[in-house]
């Protein structure tokens, strides 16, 4: 299995660094009206004035597996509030633990009010059992009552989930170096992660940077009613 998706790998990469040099699609990230940053405990923010007079948006790591919770989440979650700044959260997606404990942690976490993004869910790990993944998806469009955003890394889609996981939405990143913004056929792109190295006045070392690639309909669509 690990030489199928190492193979897997290095043709579609080929296929996505030559397609790279010929897409027309390019853009930069940067040019887009709404402009955000995720976070977790792994940031540290001094000063949310500051921050606040960046952005627009943050989506804040709320939960990890069936026990994890991050220890920023609640400070980071009521100053975002407090700050004007749309607020979302995710969950980071553990291999081996079933999709139904992982929601429960989250759901026993993030109280989601009108106005906050709908949940996000964060795949990185190919070891992901993908009929877990789409459960913890279910169970939170059932429970919000909004369907949810798959978050992850676009090779990462291509190789291991396009076709198999059930999600509409997608935010994905893609360094704004390769000049390529990130979109799909089936899917809808609606955040672009373009850079783990952005600066933030307000924030000490280097934060994520993200942008939301739709109109004011569709940012308004993401948001609980």
């Amino acid at each position: 299995m690990k030489k199928l998706f190492i193979f897997l790998l290095i043709v579609t990469s080929l296929f996505y660094f030559t397609k790279c040099t010929l897409d027309v699609s390019v853009s930069n990230p940067e040019s887009f009206e709404k402009r955000g940053i995720d976070l977790s405990h792994h940031n540290k923010v001094t000063n949310w004035d500051s921050v606040a007079k960046t952005i627009d948006f943050v989506i804040i790591k709320a939960t990890e597996g069936s026990t994890f919770k991050d220890p920023c989440f609640k400070s980071y979650w009521r100053n975002a509030k407090k700050h004007n700044i749309i607020r979302g959260a995710y969950h980071f997606f553990k291999p081996g633990v079933p999709g139904d404990e992982q929601f429960e942690n989250f759901k026993n976490t993030v109280n989601l009010s009108q106005g906050d993004f709908v949940p996000v869910l964060d795949v990185e790990n190919k070891e992901a059992d993908i009929n877990e993944v789409n459960k913890w998806l279910e169970l939170a469009e059932k429970h919000y009552g909004v369907k949810p955003i798959l978050y992850t890394e676009y090779l990462f889609f291509k190789v291991l989930l396009e076709g198999d996981v059930k999600v509409d939405r997608l935010w994905i990143y893609l360094d704004k170096s390769y000049k390529l913004q990130p979109s799909f056929d089936n899917y809808d792109c609606v955040f672009w992660q373009y850079s783990h190295v952005g600066n933030v006045e307000g924030i000490d070392g280097p934060v994520d940077l993200d942008t939301f690639l739709c109109d004011e309909k569709k940012y308004q669509e993401l948001m609980i009613k």
